[in-house]
């Protein structure tokens, strides 16, 4: 017997995984896929880490602990996880960024944020073209997340785990001598259980039903054209609230391109194993005519495309919890399109509860139960 399995090797597992390893924990794994893999949500080349979003609120504690786990990550790793590259938060000042986020009336001279006015950011970053009265935030220490490279990296750092690639976990059990976890394969005896397997969590809990919906986003890689093309890699990333179109976000070009997508984008829910994964002309165009009106020249010839899950709750919110029902399972999901950038840190905490350790952040604002 095991002392701990995790169903779901994607960022939070093998975070989980690699964190009960390093306390000295006996741990089996189990993954439908091979990580890193395009089906769920921990692809796509990059990710943001900033903290501008997330003042005054219960991420904020987590930030932090993330620069310092990832940059820890990079030094024994060996790999480059991590590259300050800046981050714009644009929007209308009464919109849904700034209004759960009153960064913008509170930044002093001191502070880790510009404000900046429309004419600001065209002069610092002329490839871009806000409308007049948009609010800026720029945080010049934000930065971008080799997602791949992180993956493989907190992977490697869970060696010594018995980690089974290909090979679906279809159910599990539990008693007071501990849980049993049912693969297409064969059966396994763990102590606890964590799962944190991302769109295919509530199939693992359907008697929590987890208020959690799959959208099917897409991510794609331009050329970078233009006459700005050449200042792309410096940065900055940008996350952009339209008024009608939703939010658009854009990273610094990588060997793959420049990348851009949608973030929660209305009537895009889909099902888990029925998701559309072909990306489609229609869809390709209406993002082009987002930089064709703010970023004009910047996008030249489609690279690639790719479908991402995300796997979203309500209130935007992750749940991090013991399973209400079974103490010896401990659960995550719900990652809500921002959750990558915490993994280390949320593998900590599930470790944490699997080891009755007391968890090092408040995880109240987490609970399953607070959607009854």
């Amino acid at each position: 017997m095991h002392d701990f399995a995790v169903i779901g090797l994607g960022a939070i597992g093998s975070a989980t995984a690699a964190e009960l390893v390093q306390r000295g924990h006996s741990v089996v794994g189990f993954d439908r896929y091979t990580p890193p893999h395009t089906m769920g949500s921990a692809h796509s080349d990059t990710r943001m880490i900033r903290a501008a979003w997330y003042e005054g609120s219960p991420y904020m504690r987590f930030v932090r602990d993330a620069y310092r786990r990832w940059t820890n990550l990079e030094r024994t790793s060996g790999k480059t996880l991590l590259r300050t590259a800046g981050a714009l938060m644009l929007g209308p000042a009464d919109g849904r960024n700034f209004a759960r986020n009153p960064l913008h009336s509170v930044i002093g001279p001191d502070a880790d944020y510009l404000l900046l006015s429309a004419e600001e950011v065209v002069e610092r970053f002329p490839w871009l073209r806000p409308d007049p009265g948009t609010v800026t935030i720029y945080e010049p220490g934000a930065a971008t997340l080799s997602l791949e490279a992180c993956l493989e990296a907190t992977l490697e750092a869970a060696e010594g785990a018995d980690l089974r690639f290909n090979e679906s976990a279809i159910g599990w059990s539990g008693s007071a001598s501990g849980v049993r976890i049912r693969t297409e394969r064969g059966e396994y005896a763990a102590r606890r259980l964590a799962i944190a397997a991302g769109a295919w969590t509530p199939q693992l809990l359907p008697e929590l039903s987890l208020p959690i919906e799959v959208e099917r986003t897409v991510q794609y890689w331009f050329e970078p054209a233009g006459a700005h093309a050449d200042m792309l890699e410096e940065g900055p990333a940008w996350v952009w609230e339209l008024e009608r179109e939703g939010t658009w976000y854009g990273f610094p070009p990588t060997a793959r391109g420049l990348k851009a997508g949608m973030h929660f984008q209305a009537g895009r829910r889909t099902d888990v194993e029925r998701v559309d994964r072909e990306v489609g002309t229609a869809e390709t165009e209406a993002l082009r005519e987002l930089f064709g009106r703010y970023a004009p020249g910047l996008a030249g010839p489609l690279a690639h495309a790719s479908v991402c899950l995300y796997s979203n709750t309500p209130d935007e919110d992750f749940i991090l919890d013991r399973h209400p029902d079974q103490p010896g399972v401990v659960l995550f999901a719900g990652g809500s399109g921002h959750a990558f950038k915490f993994a280390p840190g949320l593998g900590s905490l599930m470790a944490d509860l699997l080891t009755d350790t007391t968890p090092s952040h408040e995880l109240s604002h987490f609970s399953v139960e607070r959607f009854g």
